[in-house]
């Protein structure tokens, strides 16, 4: 008989927070003219905190992922493509139905299945991935921390390079196998199963200090429109913002801060978040999409907007989830 698999609250939190994030980053348009510094500034951190989202989904896919025994190759691809592949279509049939209904020409619509100007990237992105992951998985089996840590010192290289515009030094030094969005699944596993020589709270006190300065300085150079922290993800401050949040929030699991919320109402609005979280990366497209019709435009309107919009993002999945039949391909 199988049993209920335990969840993990921090993996949860992550998530829910990640959501959020992945959503706070289609906002912007949402917030009224800004006529101040202090609304500029305010409009950046709160966009510059979404871009934490894609890289806490594929820290907590590697922190689960890896270092795993799979019954077969052909076992772990149907898996993990079964449940990504199957919301993607039901979803992106929505996505595009909608996008018909409003005029969008057909050229347009095949740059959004294909992740142009889109947020499906990230779909295609994760499907090459997982085509990855057999692979990492047995490195990581096979030499442990010191793999993880050989192959992420190569990953920073490139990613500060890339930060500043400078990767390759030289066309024939080819590190593309190191500079992409792999680094993150190895990054949350090594971050996961690392031990540290510091008690638990000194370690969540450095992770809430290098979010707030790597966040910081993203929103410095946001505001003073300095263009070096680019490609968006791989850059070194996205990847620092990235660690920061997820070294913050397990260690204060660690510490039991969660103790008291974990099974209240808080701890299952954020598992609910987490579980539909999928089906919400879809789900928000529409919203927002809908919802801009209706743009009041105004910044003292806009944090009603905002929870509004992630409300009706999870009710969508949700509601969905409950139909028989449809569960499956909810993303839920």
């Amino acid at each position: 008989m199988k049993t209920k698999k335990e969840r993990i609250f921090y993996y949860d939190l992550l998530r829910a927070f990640a959501i959020i994030a992945v959503i706070i980053c289609h906002l912007d348009h949402f917030f009224g003219p800004l006529t101040t510094p202090a609304q500029v500034i305010a409009q950046l951190t709160f966009h510059d905190i979404g871009d934490i989202g894609v890289p806490i989904f594929l820290m907590i896919s590697g922190a689960l992922l890896l270092n795993r025994e799979y019954p077969s190759l052909s076992d772990f691809l149907k898996r993990r493509f079964s449940r990504i592949v199957y919301p993607f279509i039901f979803w992106i049939i929505l996505i595009l139905g909608q996008l018909y209904l409003h005029g969008y020409n057909s050229k347009f619509i095949w740059n959004v299945f294909i992740g142009e100007p889109s947020i499906t990237w990230y779909f295609w992105t994760l499907i090459g991935i997982y085509l990855f992951i057999p692979v990492i998985n047995s490195f990581v089996k096979e030499y442990g921390l010191k793999g993880v840590e050989y192959f992420l010192a190569i990953w920073f290289i490139t990613m500060i390079l890339n930060t500043f515009h400078s990767y390759p030094l030289w066309s024939f030094f080819d590190l593309n196998m190191f500079a992409g969005f792999i680094g993150y699944p190895l990054l949350g596993y090594w971050l996961a199963n690392k031990k540290f020589n510091l008690s638990d709270k000194k370690v969540c006190i450095i992770g809430l200090l290098i979010l707030l300065i790597s966040l910081a300085i993203f929103v410095y150079c946001g505001y003073s429109k300095l263009d070096f922290l680019s490609p968006r993800y791989l850059n070194i401050t996205n990847i620092f913002m990235g660690i920061g949040m997820f070294v913050f929030i397990m260690y204060l699991d660690r510490l039991n801060a969660f103790k008291k919320i974990k099974d209240n109402y808080i701890g299952k609005a954020i598992i609910s978040l987490s579980v539909c979280s999928y089906g919400m990366y879809f789900s928000h497209v529409i919203v927002v999409k809908e919802l801009s019709y209706h743009n009041p435009g105004s910044n003292l309107l806009f944090p009603l907007m905002f929870v509004l919009i992630v409300f009706l993002s999870w009710l969508l999945p949700y509601i969905l989830s409950k139909i028989p039949y449809v569960k499956t391909i909810s993303g839920v």
